[in-house]
C-alpha cells in the first residue's frame, strides 16, 4: 500500500481553508480527522442514459452502501483522495457479489462517465476506464482532493453514451462497486 501522507496533508489543507472561511464567533470546535471509505454497490445491467446512483431516498445498508441520502450530516465535511471501481457477474444478489472477480468492464460500462456534483460544481468527472482496476490495494488518486461539504445536496451519477444500454443476460446479473477513499472531518 502506498504512502498516503501527501493525500492526507492536502486534505488537512483543504479542510483548514474551509474552516477559516467559517470561523465561529464564540470559539471554534476542535476538528477530528477520520480515514473512511464511502462505498456503493449497484446493479448495472439494463442501465442507460443518466443514472442517479445516490438520492435523498438512499438508505445506509451495511454491505451495499454507507451513503445515507444525498447529503452529509452537519459538521462532517469530506475530502476525497482516491476512487476505485470493481465489477462482477458472480453472485445472484448484490449482497453476495464476488468482488474478487478479474472480469474486465463490459464496453458499455467502459464508455460511461462517473460524475460527482455539488451546488452545480463538478467535483469529479471521470470515465470509468480511468478509474477501473481489479487489484485490491489500488485506487485512482484524485489530485484535486475535492471537498464534499456537509448539509449540501450532491449528485453521484453515471452517464452512458447516447443509445448505449448495458445488456441484460437472463440469470447473470451485473454489479459494480464504487469506493471513495476519504478523510472525514468531524466537529
Amino acid at each position: 500500500m502506498e504512502n498516503r501522507n501527501p493525500q492526507l496533508q492536502r486534505a488537512i489543507k483543504v479542510l483548514g481553508a474551509r474552516q477559516r472561511q467559517h470561523i465561529q464567533a464564540v470559539r471554534p470546535q476542535p476538528t477530528k480527522l477520520v480515514d473512511k471509505t464511502f462505498y456503493l454497490n449497484v446493479r448495472v445491467d439494463g442501465m442507460s442514459g443518466i443514472n442517479q446512483l445516490v438520492d435523498a431516498n438512499t438508505k445506509k445498508i451495511v454491505g451495499i452502501t454507507n451513503f445515507d441520502g444525498n447529503l452529509l450530516n452537519s459538521g462532517r465535511d469530506v475530502v476525497i483522495d482516491a476512487i476505485r471501481v470493481q465489477f462482477t457477474t458472480y453472485g445472484n444478489r448484490i449482497e453476495s457479489a464476488n468482488w474478487q472477480s478479474k472480469d474486465t468492464l463490459p464496453a458499455e460500462l467502459q464508455n460511461a462517465d462517473l460524475r460527482l456534483i455539488q451546488t452545480n460544481d463538478m467535483l469529479i468527472d471521470l470515465p470509468l476506464t480511468d478509474i477501473q482496476n481489479f487489484k485490491q490495494d489500488d485506487y485512482r488518486p484524485i489530485a484535486t482532493t475535492p471537498l464534499l461539504r456537509a448539509k449540501e445536496e450532491f449528485k453521484l451519477e453515471l452517464e452512458f453514451p447516447k443509445g448505449v444500454t448495458v445488456p441484460v443476460k437472463e440469470g447473470v446479473p451485473m454489479f459494480m462497486r464504487l469506493e471513495f477513499r476519504v478523510t472525514e472531518a468531524k466537529k
